[in-house]
């Protein structure tokens, strides 16, 4: 007999994987409910759209909160776009509940946000959060300017 988590993991979205375990999951984005189900079944209560040209069905699964940060295809996010990005992620680690990020196939944008992540709550050096994406989730973060972005974000904390 197949259980309902057996059955769930046949629906995760393309490209998932935890960034931090139980804390941030990286994704492309999620098509379909069985999708979204998935991501509550495994305890993410919060969702973070970076796609203005793709967006999950969030209406079908009011069980996920939901966020749109829209950054263009290829774009690296701006700093402000980072710090709402973070601050969102803050609030939910602070009730020990866990944040979900895509674009649209969970590379650049997402790989951006998600190093951004680890420089800010892991402490990690952004070069170094840069590669340890690219080893855990190849492909991530796509060009120079995105690799800045994690860089430039690495500079406004160190001056705020």
């Amino acid at each position: 007999m197949t259980t309902k988590y057996e059955t769930s993991y046949l629906n995760k979205p393309w490209n998932f994987s935890w960034v931090v375990e139980d804390n941030l999951a990286a994704m492309s984005c999620p098509q379909t409910l069985e999708n979204l189900e998935y991501l509550h079944l495994i305890g993410i209560k919060h969702l973070i759209t970076l796609s203005p040209e793709m967006r999950p069905p969030m209406e079908l699964c009011p069980n996920v909160g939901w966020t749109i940060i829209p950054i263009e295809e290829f774009e690296a996010p701006r700093i402000e776009q980072i710090i709402n990005f973070i601050n969102i992620c803050e609030k939910f680690r602070s009730n020990s509940e866990a944040v979900g990020i895509h674009c649209r196939m969970g590379r650049g944008r997402t790989g951006v946000m998600a190093a951004c992540y680890l420089v800010r709550f892991m402490d990690v050096h952004p070069e170094n959060a840069i590669v340890r994406l690219r080893l855990q989730r190849p492909g991530s973060i796509e060009t120079r300017d995105q690799e800045r972005a994690v860089l430039r974000y690495h500079d406004y904390l160190r001056t705020s």
